[in-house]
């Protein structure tokens, strides 16, 4: 039998060759350390990182200047023809495509003729011809152009047609002195934005672009909540923005230990109990109006970071060496069983149990008791996850709702089930019926996730759902109506095969209702459940039972209340039904039967 060793024993043995080697060492290279070289090199990082952060907003900007001159090149050679044309069309088309940093792009003729070309959402390409004198915008840049000979960046200005602010590259047409028109060439704030987002890393480090000193022209913010700006507030001011760091901007006070250094600003501003580390450096070519481009992070993080990288630096090359090895031979006996340790932990958090591999044994003692207890759990996890609806507890988790009680909130609820569910299983085994069964639950399941929905509970054949809880949601009924149109399409593909098959069809009722629930833990103390409770439930039952009285040979009917109908966007069609009266409910109900597309006469 293998030896097995104690990790104490492994770890006190590395650890106290490293101190005997290194300590003497590093007290010595210590003493040698002086307050100059430490900010050199942290300018330098800063110099950098800053450098980095330019060149980055530099190329972005450039494309507009770039994808210009192409196009003006080719108008000025007559290569390229001005006037209502397919052929101006798709070559702008084209050029807008080939740039995707560029929003928007303009091409006007002397004459007034205009060929507007815009990036929507999901990036598709929307083509537009104009005349020049309908819209202001483009008239008062007709006005401009005629008084620039070279392109110049205009301010930023919110297109109604693009629904953005864009910063726009103005470029006139002039072949020698005759004036042939512009071409404009806009980047949305949203699309600066989403850059900015990007360039946000490590996560602590946010990035932002100001236009002049009070303008918010890029932010992570912005792209993440677009939406905010508007034709009388193209841009908003920094004391406008979610960030309580960049409303502070004008509070900055100097970085204690660093001296500013080719144009880079460096302060320290306040909030709350933290404190942040902003740069900040002005970038010129992009119109009168300078910009900036800044990031900021959390203080004590940058200290810890310079501190660390000054450290590396005094750090003898006897005592790295001797560091390297001895860190080499515990990464090789303990790090690896640790890191899969770690690795199928945080996979058990997310209730991942499917993707958690075993843990294999060790040679260290404690370590092998700790993967096999570990399996023995996994074991066990696995067979209690398949009776736990992991979606539910995820998202119990994510809302810090896990043994937080009851509470009241408007709620839309779903019942749903197959008619004649007896005829339908009679001749098959109870492996076949099983098996029906759960394929049919997997069907209806998969469409009320996919809309948000918290699934309550399955009776045999049935499901009951709710939206609105855990997770608040601003349109709990659109999102069940979804879901029961989902159900439909679903089982009518379903349907389909079964026919290829030879199988009768499967038929299914389904009934939603909204209003104010209670929702949480409901049930005794050893035995829990997430429900809600409420007339609401009967009701939206009662709706799934009266399927049979309106259609009884409906491949699938849903049927809804008046307050889930009249919380609708009017996307969805109607059958009015009428007022029905339903088992258990003294008044009646305004019935609503949803209209899959294509079918019938709708009534809202």
């Amino acid at each position: 039998m293998k030896a097995k060793f104690g990790l104490l024993l492994v770890v006190l043995s590395c650890v106290g060759a490293l101190v005997l080697v290194s300590a003497g060492s590093i007290i010595a290279i210590n003493s040698t350390t002086s307050q100059a070289i430490f900010s050199k090199l942290v300018g330098r990082i800063v110099v950098q990182r800053i450098d980095g952060l330019e060149l980055a907003l530099r190329n972005h900007l450039d494309a507009a200047r770039h994808q210009a001159d192409f196009i003006v090149d080719n108008i000025k050679s007559g290569a390229l023809p001005l006037g209502r044309s397919g052929r101006l069309e798709e070559f702008a088309a084209g050029s807008l495509a080939a740039a995707p940093q560029i929003t928007g792009l303009v091409i006007a003729d002397a004459q007034g003729e205009v060929i507007r070309i815009g990036r929507k959402q999901f990036g598709k390409i929307e083509r537009e011809w104009q005349d020049l004198r309908s819209d202001p915008q483009l008239a008062l840049i007709d006005k401009e152009s005629r008084q620039h000979r070279a392109p110049y960046w205009g301010t930023p200005a919110y297109s109604r047609h693009l629904e953005a602010t864009v910063f726009n590259l103005r470029a006139p047409i002039w072949r020698e002195d005759e004036y042939l028109g512009y071409v404009a060439i806009g980047i949305s704030t949203q699309a600066l934005s989403e850059l900015a987002l990007k360039l946000s890393e490590p996560p602590r480090s946010r990035v932002f672009v100001l236009y002049g000193d009070d303008k918010v022209l890029a932010h992570m913010f912005l792209a993440l909540q677009p939406g905010s700006l508007s034709v009388d507030k193209p841009l908003l001011g920094i004391n406008e923005v979610i960030d309580p760091v960049i409303q502070r901007l004008d509070t900055a006070t100097p970085y204690p230990d660093f001296a500013p250094s080719e144009g880079i600003t460096i302060g320290e501003i306040e909030v709350g109990d933290t404190n942040y580390v902003v740069l900040k450096m002005p970038i010129s070519g992009y119109g009168e109006t300078p910009l900036f481009i800044g990031a900021y992070g959390d203080a004590s993080a940058v200290n810890a970071l310079l501190l660390m990288m000054s450290r590396a630096i005094l750090i003898g090359g006897g005592v790295l060496v001797a560091g390297l090895v001895l860190a080499l031979l515990l990464s090789s006996i303990i790090t690896r069983p640790v890191r899969r340790t770690s690795e199928a932990a945080a996979a058990i958090a997310a209730l991942d149990f499917d993707g958690v591999k075993p843990l294999p044994p060790s040679r260290i003692r404690e370590i092998d008791n700790l993967a096999a207890s570990f399996n023995a759990m996994l074991v066990g996890l696995k067979s209690f996850g398949r009776y736990v609806p992991r979606t539910l507890v995820k998202q119990l988790i994510r809302e810090n709702r896990v043994g937080a009680g009851t509470e009241e909130r408007e709620l839309t609820v779903m019942f749903t089930d197959i008619v004649g569910f007896t005829n339908t299983c009679e001749g098959m085994s109870p492996a076949e019926v099983a098996i029906f069964i759960n394929h049919h639950l997997t069907l209806v399941s998969r469409c009320i996730e996919q809309e948000g929905g918290t699934i309550d509970k399955y009776i045999g054949d049935a499901v009951m759902a709710f939206w609105g809880a855990p997770d608040s949601i601003d349109d709990p009924s659109l999102r069940a109506v979804r879901a029961a149109a989902a159900i439909q399409a679903a089982l009518a593909a379903d349907n389909e095969r079964r026919a290829t098959e030879a199988l009768p069809p499967v038929r299914i009722r389904i009934g939603l209702h909204s209003g104010r629930l209670i929702v949480g833990d409901i049930g005794a103390p050893d035995r829990i459940n997430y429900t809600v409770i409420g007339d609401v439930v009967n009701a939206a039952q009662r709706l799934e039972s009266l399927g049979k009285e309106v259609d009884a040979n409906a491949e699938s009917i849903v049927l809804v209340s008046q307050p889930v109908k009249d919380s609708l966007d009017g996307s969805f069609r109607f059958d009015d039904i009428g007022s029905m009266k339903v088992k258990g409910k003294r008044d009646a109900l305004e019935v609503y039967r949803l209209v899959r597309p294509g079918a019938g006469t709708s009534h809202r």
